[in-house]
């Protein structure tokens, strides 16, 4: 601090320096008193008072008047110089006070904040030491605590692995209790589902009983329906081969002697299947695309014959080339008819074919399903 102090008063020292020049200067006169209202009172105004005047009434100026105006304006001038230094002696006065003012204050408080700086040193040394104290017991007392809770825990662990010996005992015991019951039930389960599936099986073998007596009866039915059907059929085939024999003649006559030589074959090769299903089922489906093979060639080979004439001279096309306009407008009608007529033998045929795969089916099923109706017929 008191280092401090020597360099604040340093700068001070030489401001005082300039008090030096204080009464280095002195004017003399009437308007420079002693004690009076003059350049050394506080005020710091300066009053020049003007030289003489002369006698020569300004006609003109000597030597020794121009030397006097210009002794008296260097004299103004340096009266104004001391006036500004007389100012600044006074302001560095009042610095020079303030800063040791300002010194001394803060001095004080240095030497205050030294006091209160040991103080709270004493303070927070005394505060560290009771801390230290308060948390050395308590660390003594965390660890009694600590100390009766590890014995605690010593004594429940032992507790709990006697109760757990106890229960996987216990564990084991129920565990083999329901192993033997789970084996009991599963047994009586197996049991009762051999049951289930005997009863099951012998309803399965009565509704079979049941639905193959129904089904004979409905097959006997059914086949005698068919064969009557295919009687009706028969007739029915031969009266329209009967009338297509009219409308279309030598054409006409041999498809539908084909078709009735088909259903005869036909009919006759059904009759000897029905003898002879349970030795020929392999080879039935082969013979029945091999049927049907046939019917679409018959069917093909019958419309190239209609188109290309074989058999009956030119061919309908050239015929329709040869006919002028007037001839097909008057046979529109028979073509119309023909047309008509054609329609209905390919509806026919179309039946036929279905009714033949209907036939083909149920004999299957016979096959497949019911041999033994197959056997009594054959007897």
């Amino acid at each position: 601090m008191m280092n401090s102090e020597d360099e604040e008063d340093t700068p001070l020292e030489q401001e005082l320096a300039l008090d030096l020049w204080e009464g280095q200067f002195e004017f003399v006169g009437e308007g420079y008193g002693g004690d009076g209202d003059g350049g050394g009172g506080g005020s710091g105004t300066v009053h020049i008072t003007p030289p003489p005047r002369l006698g020569n009434n300004g006609v003109k100026k000597t030597e020794a008047h121009a030397w006097c105006e210009d002794l008296t304006e260097q004299v103004q001038m340096l009266q104004q110089q001391v006036s500004v230094l007389a100012d600044n002696q006074n302001n560095t006065d009042d610095r020079y006070t303030r800063a040791k003012q300002d010194s001394a204050a803060l001095q004080a408080r240095v030497h205050m904040l030294e006091e209160q700086l040991r103080e709270s040193e004493l303070r927070a040394e005394e505060r560290l030491q009771e801390e230290q104290k308060r948390h050395r017991e308590l660390m003594v007392r965390i660890e009694r605590e600590k100390q009766l809770q590890v014995e605690n825990c010593t004594i429940r662990l032992q507790t709990l692995e006697l109760e757990g010996a106890s229960l996987r005992e216990e564990c084991t015991r129920l565990r083999s209790q329901v192993e033997r019951l789970r084996a009991e039930k599963q047994a009586s389960e197996e049991l009762r589902g051999e049951e289930q599936v005997m009863l099951a099986a012998l309803r399965e073998e009565l509704q079979t009983l049941r639905d193959i007596e129904r089904r004979t009866k409905d097959e006997r039915r059914v086949n005698a329906q068919f064969v009557e059907e295919l009687n009706s059929e028969i007739d029915r085939l031969k009266a329209e081969r009967k009338g297509a024999d009219i409308m279309e003649a030598h054409s006409q006559s041999e498809l539908n002697g084909q078709l009735h030589d088909d259903l005869t074959g036909r009919l006759h090769e059904l009759q000897v299947e029905v003898t002879s299903l349970r030795h020929q089922n392999k080879n039935l489906q082969e013979t029945v695309e091999e049927l049907q093979a046939q019917m679409l060639t018959r069917s093909l080979e019958e419309g190239r014959n209609l188109l290309t004439g074989v058999g009956n001279g030119n061919s309908l096309a050239e015929e329709l080339e040869a006919m002028s306009a007037q001839e097909l407008r008057d046979k529109t009608e028979e073509q119309i008819t023909l047309e008509k007529m054609r329609t209905a033998l390919k509806e026919q045929q179309e039946v036929n074919s279905q009714l033949r795969s209907y036939i083909d089916g149920i004999l299957l099923n016979i096959v497949d399903n019911y041999p033994q109706l197959l056997e009594v017929k054959t007897h």
